[in-house]
């Protein structure tokens, strides 16, 4: 294959559990014009020999060896063999419906943009959730909203960095050199979409989801163990974002986007840690939320930010925010303890 209309990079690091679902979802995509660029990031399972397996019955598939030197590294090597017109990513551990690499081709083929945007189906412990956005959907965002809309989005949410979700042109990001900083283990999806969102004049948004996203218990983005997530958070919230998007937001406007940012992610971590878990004794995740809402950077971006934090929220999370501003621990306990309880019935 000379040039594939898609390059699909997805790198895999002991993933045996589930990469032949993976494998089987990739290749037997509807669309056929694509080469798989699988980057075995010094895997000490099975998966090596999986990925031969496959790459001896299928053509397209392109295999790199490297030892392991993570994600960021597995996937600018994938970058730099990639040869088709647009690049896809996938995660070894996830898999995609057969029509998704077609409708997304089709999609960016046709409005001509220069990304498309999907939604993201999130399957964990047996339950579904789809992440939609409310960017108006088959239409051609341009410039404009761009900046005003989507920019500053980047910088209040979380939700819009993943990357299994977009098909990007393979053009924009070799003439920018844009690539996945090796240093920030946490954040390398964010700075890679915040330098190619900053170099785009368009994009287009379908109602979609034919990507599925594996939660796994103890994975990466899960281990509470390993992963110091409040620290990430604050470094998030210190973030210069002028020095990688060209904003048109004051710098008060930004400071107030990413002080809900910071407020909303120590809400996630609140019922992470107070959810119960074999990671950490209780003691411990009690302790680290105890840490959370006496930061200084909190207290000051909750009561700065008072009146559009709780605006439309429910009872339930106007109460979670009123016990973070008090600094209230037991009000934080019983709120996310009912919770859980509610939520398993």
């Amino acid at each position: 294959m000379l040039q594939p209309k898609i390059s699909i990079i997805i790198p895999v690091y002991n993933a045996a559990v589930y990469l032949e679902e993976c494998i089987d979802s990739i290749i037997n995509q509807t669309f056929k014009d694509c080469e798989f660029i699988f980057i075995n990031d010094g895997s000490t399972d099975e998966s090596l020999a999986i990925l031969e397996k496959f790459s001896a019955i299928d053509t397209r598939i392109v295999l790199l060896n490297q030892e392991n030197k993570g994600v960021s590294v597995a996937r600018n090597n994938g970058l730099a063999l990639a040869k088709g017109n647009y690049i896809g990513f996938v995660d070894a551990d996830d898999w995609v419906e057969k029509d998704m690499f077609q409708t997304l081709f089709d999609s960016i083929e046709n409005a001509k943009s220069d990304l498309v945007l999907t939604n993201i189906k999130r399957n964990f412990n047996g339950n579904e959730f789809i992440t939609k956005y409310d960017f108006p959907t088959g239409k051609v965002l341009d410039l404009e909203y761009i900046q005003d809309e989507i920019l500053p989005y980047l910088i209040k949410k979380d939700d819009l960095y993943s990357l299994w979700n977009k098909l990007y042109w393979t053009k924009i990001i070799k003439d920018n050199g844009i690539e996945f900083p090796v240093e920030n283990i946490l954040s390398e999806d964010n700075i890679f979409n915040m330098f190619y969102f900053n170099k785009i004049k368009s994009i287009i948004y379908i109602d979609y989801s034919g990507y599925n996203y594996r939660e796994v218990e103890g994975s990466a983005t899960r281990n509470i163990r390993k992963n110091d997530y409040f620290q990430n958070v604050l470094s998030i919230y210190n973030f210069d974002y002028r020095f990688y998007m060209d904003l048109k937001q004051t710098d008060q406007e930004i400071l107030k986007l990413k002080s809900e940012k910071l407020i909303n992610s120590v809400v996630s971590l609140i019922h992470l840690y107070f959810s119960t878990s074999k990671q950490l004794n209780f003691v411990k995740r009690y302790s680290y939320i105890k840490v959370m809402i006496q930061d200084k950077k909190v207290q000051v971006a909750i009561k700065n930010n008072w009146k559009s934090l709780i605006e439309d929220k429910s009872k339930y999370d106007k109460f979670i925010l009123q016990s973070i501003k008090s600094k209230s621990m037991l009000k934080l306990y019983l709120a996310t303890t009912y919770s859980n309880f509610r939520n398993k019935k």
